[in-house]
Parts: structure tokens; sequence; C-alpha cells
């Protein structure tokens, strides 16, 4: 009797233990419907194609950057989860996030497929804390029928600052008052700085922004606005944002992402009919913004190997469904292959010499900077301030915002 019943009792340790399963929480920010739709496909994917994992898939409206920091304050962060590399260093900086250089090693994971700006931007002291979901970068959009209505050349990939220049002011001269949607805001105005010879941040960490090679970047930028008058603010153009401006065909160009491809396609599908996407133009180097969120496994999680094998499901089989679905762009250069869209050419070509949106700083805490900057690019466009006052504020006050 007694050896039945610890054959029994083994028994039903050997089926609980194959039954066992462990739950991956992750979250991240929601999409728009046709984004949430995919990523809840891919899920239910994984989920089908494993009896030991199981995701769930919880994500966080609202202030989401601080949503997370609440919750690993309360210990209920999710196991794996969106870091944008914006705020990147401050969450890899504060330990929240477990590094992934024993697990690539380990599973001969290979980085490589990936684009280096990319991986170089979920890197701190040479360590890998996140894996690229996908990314977008700043190209020019340009409106084909009202370049040919005016008689101007359409801008091209190989385009100088000049010919950018002249092509705004020729449909200036032939009577389209607004060429150009310019923001103001420092992300959207790096790209001159880096075109211009200028860096963003010195090896020091101390800014680069007051450089001679940077102002001259500050200069085209704002002088578009105010010296050339070829650009204004989507405010000033009955519109919330460039993309709305570029739809409602208030001005002929617009320096945006792919994100906005989906959005003309959907709200004014006749204007993407028309639209023409090419590389941003260049003076001495070729530059733009590359703006990306990586999956990120939570340091403090119980299940990081559980959530290591969800998180190379969707950087691989996953992306490639997102990539179809959402239409976004593709970290991985073999899928990133397959994805062959004309209009995303020129989005794709930025991930060779694009800059990761992320400013180093001895806290990893850039929101402080960037807000008073922003403030200061809205008071050049409307004449304000002077560049060199903005830049002596910047100088001397740039340490102070980011400490």
């Amino acid at each position: 009797m007694k050896r039945v019943l610890l054959v029994l009792l083994c028994m039903f340790f050997i089926v609980s233990f194959s039954y066992a399963v462990t739950t991956v929480r992750i979250t991240g920010w929601p999409g728009n419907p046709t984004e949430e739709g995919v990523i809840m496909d891919i899920v239910e994917e994984f989920n089908a194609t494993h009896d030991d994992i199981q995701a769930v898939w919880e994500p966080l409206p609202g202030d989401y950057r601080q949503m997370i920091i609440t919750q690993f304050s309360a210990g209920t962060a999710p196991d794996l989860f969106y870091v944008d590399v914006s705020y990147f260093d401050e969450f890899a900086i504060n330990n929240m996030l477990q590094p992934l250089d024993l697990y690539v090693k380990k599973d001969g994971f290979d980085i490589e497929d990936f684009y280096e700006p990319l991986i170089d931007g979920f890197k701190l002291n040479n360590r890998l804390y996140g894996l690229p979901k996908d990314y977008s970068t700043l190209a020019l959009f340009y409106n084909k029928e009202m370049f040919d209505e005016y008689g101007v050349e359409y801008p091209t990939s190989s385009d100088t600052w000049e010919d950018f220049l002249n092509k705004a002011l020729a449909l200036k001269e032939a009577g389209l008052e607004t060429p150009l949607v310019l923001a103001a805001d420092l992300n959207r105005m790096l790209p001159f700085v880096e075109q211009a010879g200028g860096v963003i941040v010195n090896e020091d960490l101390t800014t680069g922004l007051t450089s001679e090679e940077a102002r001259k970047g500050w200069e085209m930028y704002i002088d578009l606005v105010t010296k050339y008058d070829v650009a204004d603010e989507p405010a000033n153009l009955g519109a919330g944002w460039i993309g709305e401006a570029f739809g409602k065909e208030a001005c002929a160009m617009a320096m945006s992402g792919p994100w906005s491809l989906g959005f003309l396609e959907g709200t004014y599908p006749d204007v993407y009919e028309k639209t023409g996407v090419v590389e941003l133009p260049m003076d001495v180097e070729r530059a733009t913004m590359i703006y990306t969120v990586c999956w990120a496994i939570n340091r403090q999680s119980e299940n990081k190997d559980a959530a290591w094998e969800v998180l190379k499901y969707l950087t691989n089989e996953g992306q490639a469904k997102f990539v179809e679905g959402a239409g976004v762009l593709a970290s991985r250069k073999s899928i990133a292959k397959t994805d062959t869209a004309p209009m995303k050419e020129a989005f794709y070509a930025g991930a060779a010499y694009g800059t990761a949106w992320k400013i180093k700083t001895p806290s990893g805490i850039f929101s402080m900077a960037n807000d008073q900057i922003n403030s200061m690019l809205k008071d050049l466009f409307y004449e304000k301030i002077t560049i060199d006052e903005a830049l002596e504020r910047i100088e001397n006050n740039y340490d102070s915002w980011v400490e």
C-alpha cells in the first residue's frame, strides 16, 4: 500500500511539474487600434507555441514613464516592458533593467542583425539592457502635386541645405505662402546641428549645442522661419501637428517620421497618393534622428529566464509580424530586407547614419534641459530672443539642468 501511495505521489508531482506554467507580464503604452490588434495577435501566437510560458499583455495608458517608475517603487512592475531611448539611461542608471549580455552569449543570439545605432542606444557602460522592437527616423515629405503646380523641382535625397532652401524659396516666390512646416522642438532641430558637423553632447557630458558648428545648425533651422519666411509652426497653419499640416496641404514639405505615412493613408488618402519621401538635406554631414523603443526585462523580476524567451520571440518572429501589420520599421536588417515599400526607403537609409534620440547626462535625465531649450526655440521662432542669447543661456545653465 505504501508503495502504491509513493508511486501515486510521484506521478502527482511529475504531472504537476509538467503542467507548471510561468506567466510573463508584459507592458507598453497602448498603440493605435491597428498596433494593439497586431501585438495582441503576436502574444497569442507566442502562447500557442509555448506550453511552459504564457505572456500577458497589460498596456499602460496615461503617463507611461511615470507609471512604470511608480510600479517599480511599489514592487509591482511587469516582467518585460517598453523603454523609450529618450529615458533609457535614467532607467539603466537606477538599476531598473536586467543586463542581457549573458543571455545573448548563452543563446548565441544574433545581435549583429540589428542596426548598430539602435543597439548602441540601449547600452550603458558597454552593457546591453534592451533589444529594439522597431524604430523611426526623420525624412522629408513633399507634395508632388504642389511642386508641379508651382513649377519647382522635387526634393531629392542628395539635396544640400542650399538646394533645399532654394526649392523652398522658389515655392514662396511662385505664390505658396508657407512651403514648409517646422516644430519648435529640439529633437527636430538636432539633425541640423549634426549635419553642420556639430555634436549634441561632448565626451565629458558637457553640452555640444553651443559650439560654432552647432550654431550653424541652429541658424539654418531658425532662419527658415525668421530670415527666409518659408516655414511656420503647425498651429499657425491650422493644424495640431506636423502630419496634419501636411495632410491639410497647408504646406508642401514636412520633416516627419513613418508614423505620418499611416496617418496620411488613413486620414488624407488623396494626399498620401501624391506624397514623396526623401532623406533630409545635408550640409557637411548626413544626419537624422532615430526614435526607438526597446523591450527590457525588469531587474526585480522573478521570471527573468521566461521573460528572455518572450523577448527573443517579440524581436524576431514577432517583429516580422509587427512590421507587416503595423507598418513600423524593422530593427532587424534581415526583416528590413523584406520590407520593400518605396516610401520607407528614406527612413531605412537613415538607420545607417542616424543618432538615437537621447542626450547622455550624468544623471540620465534630460527632461528639464529639453523643456528649457524647447521654450527658447519657441521664442526664437517669434524673435523674442536672439540665437546669441539662447546659446549663452544654455552655456550658463546646462549643467544645473542635467544634474
